[in-house]
């Protein structure tokens, strides 16, 4: 009985199943409501986390954030569009003006000048502790770009850059690194070589025939780049009981050697020029300059170095049985000839 009621149960299941199937329209019905279902979904907010753990967002919100986007990044595309054409604006006007200083001739006064020099000079080193000295000059040779800003007819700052060599001779006196019963002469030809940038104002007459006298002075900010010595070493003071010294020579030949001395020089350099010259008017803007000036350093040049402190007869100094030390202070200067051409 028990098996039949299932088989019962089953087929009319079964049966049920069959009369209940459904007709074509209510098909089309659920279709088109399972659609609605959808498109609500999409243009209405719904946010159901506990729903499978998804994040439903509508595309309303979607399409609303991406406008917002769309628009911030055009704007922001917009200022950077202003913001590089006001710049190159302002390069341009900057680039324009410089021309227009560089080359303008309307004006009686040419506002701007410029030229190519070459310097020879005699350079000698100055002596400021008065334990060394001074041995004799040197003759260099230098170079400089010229540029004259003129106010007037009259006036001009005189700019540009300067290469020179300067230089001189010294003797000093320093104690013998290997024995120190001993104290040596030292006798230096330095050879240095700087960049300079002059500032100086610059006075100039009026033009009588083809020719312009002018007279300037200023200050010179250089910088060291080269630095050699020539040096030739030898005893010259021997200790014959504490604290007294007699003068030492046994003949021979001193120790000579070509150095460098970057470390004993110092790097800037500020000096005071003075000078004076004429242009002579070529053709048109073109003009011969010749000049005369005088250039001296007013900072130290040394560093570091040591020297045995000499009395007026250079004998050397002895304080408590030892010779007394000093540091070594002075500086160069130098007589230039100037002749180049301005444009």
């Amino acid at each position: 009985m028990k098996f039949l009621q299932e088989n019962s149960f089953s087929s009319s299941t079964l049966v049920g199943s069959i009369s209940h199937r459904s007709l074509p329209h209510e098909e089309k019905v659920r279709a088109k409501n399972a659609i609605n279902t959808k498109v609500l979904e999409l243009f209405t907010l719904v946010h159901n986390p506990l729903r499978d753990k998804v994040v439903r967002i509508s595309l309303v919100s979607m399409l609303s954030a991406f406008n917002f986007t769309f628009t911030t990044a055009k704007m922001r595309r917009l200022m950077r569009t202003n913001q590089i054409s006001t710049l190159s604006t302002l390069i341009l006007v900057v680039f324009s003006a410089s021309l227009s200083l560089l080359f303008s001739t309307e004006s009686t006064a040419q506002d701007f000048r410029m030229g190519l020099a070459i310097s020879p000079n005699v350079a000698w080193m100055v002596s400021t502790d008065y334990d060394h000295e001074p041995r004799g000059a040197r003759i260099n040779f230098g170079y400089e770009f010229i540029a004259d800003i003129l106010f007037t007819n009259n006036y001009a700052l005189g700019l540009g850059v300067h290469i020179f060599n300067t230089g001189g001779d010294v003797r000093y006196l320093v104690v013998d690194p290997e024995n120190d019963d001993y104290l040596m002469n030292v006798d230096r030809s330095y050879k240095l070589q700087y960049v300079e940038l002059p500032f100086t104002f610059k006075m100039r007459t009026k033009e009588m025939g083809y020719t312009t006298l002018y007279g300037k002075f200023g200050l010179g900010l250089g910088l060291n780049i080269k630095s050699e010595a020539d040096e030739a070493r030898y005893r010259s003071y021997q200790e014959v009981i504490n604290g007294e010294w007699s003068t030492y020579n046994v003949g021979g030949s001193p120790i000579r050697d070509r150095i460098e001395i970057d470390s004993d020089i110092r790097l800037f350099r500020a000096a005071m020029i003075i000078g004076g010259g004429l242009e002579r008017s070529l053709s048109g803007t073109t003009a011969l300059t010749v000049g005369l000036n005088y250039n001296a350093a007013f900072t130290n040049t040394h560093k570091n170095m040591s020297l045995v402190k000499v009395d007026s007869a250079q004998s050397p100094v002895v304080v408590s049985n030892e010779p007394s030390i000093g540091d070594m202070r002075g500086h160069d200067s130098f007589l230039e000839l100037s002749v180049g051409i301005l444009f």
